[in-house]
């Protein structure tokens, strides 16, 4: 799964390497203690474009009464996806990618204790999650005036590579850049087949990932500066 990452690549990095047509102007900032519910950083295709566009982190499906769906929406199985009411029309057409520096998974431990680790690409770089995504019309306008929500959700996998497996049972389902067209494609129907291909491909992505252990003050989503990644010492 994937509960907290890490985004501390300007706009305009992201922009070149994904070659991004557009901007959203309400894009939020770096951060090192990203959390669900709040705002991220995704790209999206568009028959016209390729948009960066700031999306609440937590799907929100079409049919939803109310925004609170997305609490319990922020990862997506990517084996079950396709099937369930929540993302299903969201895996045919509204595929995005979430770029990110990295992200922490907490491993248990023999005596129950939870370490934090911060998982990244080995070479530096964008790690690039396959992303789902819906808009969702608000009863009533928010504050800014928007009449329209834009969310995502953050599609997993079952770990099945040596470096990450023992530290938790699912990953997310990494994109190599090379896959991000078509992954994005807006003129092609997901379909399980789809899905269970990029999650396929995510493994050659896994084994590329470095991981070190971190402070477990990244649990405190108050705490967020650049010192969470750093590497601290972890008794045996």
């Amino acid at each position: 799964m994937c509960g907290r990452f890490v985004v501390a690549r300007a706009t305009g990095e992201l922009t070149a390497e994904l070659d991004i047509d557009h901007e959203a102007p309400d894009l939020p900032g770096a951060s090192y203690n990203v959390a669900p519910t709040t705002q991220i950083r995704l790209v999206v295709d568009t028959p016209e474009a390729r948009r960066l566009e700031s999306a609440k982190w937590g799907l929100v499906p079409g049919w939803a009464k109310d925004e609170s769906v997305g609490v319990r929406a922020f990862n997506a199985r990517s084996e079950t996806a396709v099937s369930k009411p929540t993302f299903r029309a969201a895996v045919k057409q509204r595929r995005g990618v979430i770029p990110v520096d990295g992200y922490y998974e907490w491993h248990k431990r023999a005596d129950g204790s939870k370490q934090p680790y911060y998982v990244h690409p080995s070479g530096g770089g964008s790690l690039l999650f396959a992303a789902l995504y819906e808009w969702w019309k608000r009863p009533e306008p928010a504050d800014d005036g928007s009449a329209w929500l834009l969310s995502a959700t953050i599609l997993t996998r079952q770990s099945a590579t040596e470096n990450l497996e023992w530290l938790h049972d699912r990953t997310p389902v990494f994109l190599d850049r090379g896959d991000v067209d078509e992954w994005l494609d807006p003129a092609t129907t997901g379909d399980a087949a789809l899905v269970d291909d990029f999650a396929d491909r995510a493994l050659a992505v896994s084994g590329g990932l470095e991981l070190r252990p971190v402070d477990r003050r990244v649990g405190n989503v108050r705490e967020n500066d650049e010192h969470l990644i750093d590497e601290v010492e972890v008794a045996e």
